[in-house]
């Protein structure tokens, strides 16, 4: 690996995972209630995907505007890598370190806005998850939170969203490749 892309992976890959971690230590010191915000989950997730963008592109620039599909490509994924590392040990660790309740209390925030669905939709979403009562809509959120939280959980995420992230990266590497010319 070239001094370039090792560049490109750990700043974008910082950055990428400061994105995520500002976010859950802002909701954490501000207001728990804004972990269950979408606008702010969608906002994280839209700035995290055009991060890695921007890694290619630094790339490219620092390459005379060349990079091949296999260049693209890592300067996209190396940053992802970098990050999910960065971001699964963060995770771990104010999940099942700092802060062992946090995953409940996000799970109960979940359930309060569930709870403001209307009737019929709530009713819907009890029988499409299979449970019987509100009470045990309530017990299996909670308990999805906490494993969600835990190290096969995040385990789990990380691998998910490295399997959605290689796909855009293929996408974005084929869209963004721009091999030197090979007679100048």
């Amino acid at each position: 690996m070239n001094e370039n892309m090792k560049k490109v992976a750990i700043n974008y890959g910082l950055l990428m995972a400061s994105v995520g971690i500002i976010f859950t230590l802002g909701c954490y010191i501000i207001d728990e209630s804004l972990f269950v915000n979408p606008v702010g989950s969608v906002s994280v997730l839209i700035i995290s995907l055009a991060i890695p963008f921007f890694g290619i592109r630094s790339y490219k620039n620092s390459n005379n505007g060349f990079a091949t599909f296999r260049e693209s490509f890592s300067a996209f994924m190396l940053p992802v890598i970098f990050s999910l590392f960065v971001s699964l040990i963060f995770n771990l660790l104010m999940y099942n370190v700092v802060d062992s309740e946090l995953s409940s209390r996000q799970g109960e925030l979940a359930f309060e806005e569930m709870m403001e669905m209307p009737e019929e939709q709530l009713q819907t979403t009890i029988q499409f998850m299979g449970i019987d009562s509100i009470d045990d809509l309530e017990d299996k959120i909670i308990s999805e939170g906490k494993k969600n939280m835990s190290l096969t959980g995040q385990l789990k995420s990380s691998a998910f969203n490295f399997i959605i992230l290689a796909f855009i990266a293929l996408i974005a590497a084929a869209v963004s490749k721009k091999n030197p010319p090979e007679f100048e």
